[in-house]
């Protein structure tokens, strides 16, 4: 496998945030991209079709090595050839071997990320072949000797006036228009020429239907269709993963491409290709002319790590990937620096790094591997429910094992024997932190000296709760067991405390779980084997209070979002029956302002609040909006008499756990962050956030004091 040079990422980001052109180019793009999908998704049933389309996927996998033979049959069937590429190198030697003997001299290309992945441009041009990319964002970047940073949108990082310059520099154009359809014009003009005279077009291919060997190529500007039906020899190439039965699972992709890609409800093209084109080739001043008088289909099909992902129970996530991009314009650290930051040649963001991995090693991997915060944004979006934190944290603990943990690491992974270790002492250890000897050792081991660490308090909420004793819930309504999270625990006790005080307000009769750590600070740091440990201990508590009809709250939504996501994923090999436990707990399993809410909407509860007049500005935790109750803070506090809520629309706050505290990521971190602090600061009144990494984070970068939904409801119920 092929390895990269050390990076040096701090400086890349630090370039990248200081580069107010990329800024406003990503910008502007994201967000178009992400408002245009959320529009066109209303029209169809989002989480219905992307469960089937998973499903279908994970069929096909499955079958790859059936469908690959019956692919192979079908197409040498129609006289086609079929070429099996074990890796990069065979893959472009093949094309570049084929177009040499061919007498190709001119090679247009439509847009293939496989064929970047091979760098077959390069192989080509090696040979004294030019090639044209032929789509317009592709042409952009090559006529910029740039790789792409975005998986449909090349050219993303470029503004207009940047690519105006590019034009007149590279296409001897004295006075370049200055209008985005005039740019289109300008190269749709110069390209059509090439398009006639070409030798060989190069194709991907976004699905291969097995059965009957038809290529399925989706785009908007109709240069795929010129790249194969002029040219006398086209060649696809594309990953073996590309596989589908038949045409009876295309419709189901279809519905999901293009709206998660561009926010379309279909593209302007969508190109079924089966066999050769049945036309006679022309000659329009082709090189090859003579020596290809007969149509020619070349299929590539890359492994190139392909198969041993399959084989992979962990990797193998990443092949169900259909390139459609949405998890890169959800992605926080993505919309702040970019693909070429963010991304390794040809791949970017979270799921490049699995592509990465897989396709080049784990070397060239691990350098974008801590830029995933595991916020699981992305997951949210993904049209094939790819879990990419999750494909992150096992690249994480596998470059642990390969490389050591860093002390660093280790200490964040161990939020619990920290706090359980400086509550008791809690005065002395908040002064010592803020002591330059603290600051400097911090900085040794690559925390960021300039963060405020959070503090502890010597009396945790589990001690509040046994102290109090037994509180008698007049009515009670239901029972339910709090999960203690460490940060509730050992630094903010009093946010657990307004959280049972209003629960028992409406009639819940509560207990402590005495559960282990959910996990997730050492899953974030790759750190697995505990959090499995914890899992089962926690899986076996929790659900004997399940099986007393107890309920399961949680105030710390990244929690919740452990046990609901992380621990299927832990403990799949653990058996059916912790399966079936967990599916128990899962059902029983609430967010503390979810559950508020939904016995107020269940039970019809009149709850006689007082009026609260005052404004709370609210932002949306990660997690919340992974496991779809985003909306549940805001809507929790419009239930206040005179109360005015305002939501704020923000990917992220940027500290997700220990991710800002890192000192290469810091600088990051604020900057996701003062996208939110922008928009908080736009408005007068309380914040309120539900997770407390967000408080954390927003408190720094606003010098507001946010409060928990739970804070705000119980002085209305005062």
């Amino acid at each position: 496998m092929a390895t990269t040079s050390k990076r040096n990422l701090r400086e890349e980001i630090h370039r990248s945030l200081e580069d107010k052109t990329l800024q406003r180019a990503i910008t502007s793009a994201m967000d178009t991209l992400f408002e245009r999908r959320k529009g066109a998704l209303e029209s169809i049933d989002f989480e219905g079709t992307r469960r089937e389309a998973r499903r279908l996927k994970e069929e096909a996998l499955e079958h790859n090595p059936e469908l690959l033979e019956q692919l192979i049959k079908t197409v040498e069937g129609y006289g086609g050839k079929v070429f099996l590429a074990k890796d990069a190198e065979a893959a472009r030697t093949y094309i570049a071997d084929l177009a040499v003997e061919k007498g190709v001299k001119t090679v247009v290309k439509s847009k293939s990320m496989v064929s970047e992945e091979v760098h077959l441009n390069t192989a080509l041009e090696e040979e004294g072949i030019e090639v044209i990319e032929t789509d317009l964002g592709e042409r952009i970047i090559q006529l910029a000797h740039e790789r792409p940073s975005h998986l449909i949108v090349p050219a993303v990082h470029k503004t207009k006036d940047q690519i105006i310059e590019l034009f007149a520099r590279t296409m001897g154009v004295e006075n370049p228009p200055t209008e985005a359809e005039d740019l289109t014009r300008l190269v749709r003009d110069d390209l059509r020429p090439r398009f006639m005279k070409a030798d060989m077009g190069v194709t991907g291919a976004n699905f291969v239907l097995a059965d009957t060997g038809t290529l399925v190529i989706v785009e908007n500007e109709g240069n795929a269709r010129l790249s194969t039906q002029l040219p006398p020899i086209h060649v696809a190439i594309t990953g073996i993963e590309k596989l589908i039965p038949s045409m009876e699972q295309l419709g189901t992709f279809l519905e999901l491409l293009p709206r998660s890609g561009t926010g379309q409800l279909l593209t302007a093209y969508v190109s079924l290709i089966t066999g050769r084109p049945s036309t006679d080739t022309i000659d329009m001043g082709r090189a090859n002319a003579g020596q290809v008088t007969e149509r020619e289909f070349h299929l590539v099909l890359v492994d190139n790590g392909r198969s041993e992902a399959r084989e992979d129970p962990e990797l193998r996530e990443a092949l169900y990937c259909v390139r459609c991009g949405a998890c890169l314009n959800a992605c926080a650290p993505y919309n702040q620096v970019g693909g070429h930051v963010y991304g390794v040649d040809p791949y970017p963001g979270g799921i490049g790094c699995a592509w990465t991995w897989i396709t080049k090693g784990p070397d060239s991997a691990k350098e974008i591997n801590g830029l995933c915060t595991t916020c699981s944004r992305c997951t949210e979006v993904c049209p094939s429910m790819i879990d990419i934190p999750w494909l992150n944290t096992v690249i994480k603990q596998r470059n642990n094992e390969r490389l050591g943990m860093k002390l660093r690491d280790r200490v964040f992974a161990r939020a619990d024997l920290l706090g359980d270790v400086s509550s008791p002492f809690a005065p002395l250890v908040n002064a010592a932190m803020k002591t330059p000897m603290a600051k400097i050792s911090m900085g040794s081991i690559g925390i960021d000296r300039t963060r405020k660490m959070p503090e502890y308090v010597r009396g945790t909420f589990e001690d509040w709760f046994q102290e109090r004793g037994q509180v008698t819930v007049r009515q009670p309504r239901r029972s339910a067991a709090m999960f203690v999270d460490c940060f509730i625990n050992h630094n903010k006790p009093y946010v657990g405390e307004a959280a049972v005080q209003v629960l028992e307000r409406v009639g819940v009769k509560l207990e402590l779980a005495h559960n282990e750590c959910c996990g997730r600070p050492a899953l974030s740091q790759g750190a697995l084997d505990k959090p499995r440990a914890w899992a089962k201990k926690n899986i076996e508590r929790l659900h004997r209070l399940v099986q007393e009809d107890k309920d399961i709250l949680f105030i710390e939504p990244s929690c919740l979002s452990s046990v609901r996501d992380d621990y299927r994923r832990l403990l799949e090999n653990e058996g059916d029956e912790m399966l079936r436990k967990l599916d128990d707990i899962e059902e029983r399993s609430w967010d503390v302002t979810e559950y508020f809410l939904h016995l107020v909407k269940e039970d019809k509860l009149d709850l006689h609040l007082r009026p609260l007049a005052e404004t709370f500005v609210v932002h949306g935790h990660c997690h919340q909006k992974s496991l779809g109750i985003g909306s549940v803070p805001g809507e929790a506090l419009r239930l206040i008499p005179e109360a005015e809520v305002i939501d704020v629309n923000a990917l992220c706050c940027g500290m997700v756990g220990s991710f800002g505290y890192k000192e290469e990521y810091s600088e990051l971190s604020r900057a996701i962050g003062q996208r939110l602090f922008d928009k908080l600061n736009a408005h007068e009144g309380t914040v309120v956030a539900s997770g407390i990494s967000c408080q954390s984070q927003i408190g720094e970068g606003t010098e507001r004091e946010p409060k928990h939904p739970m804070e705000i409801l119980i002085r209305a119920f005062a």
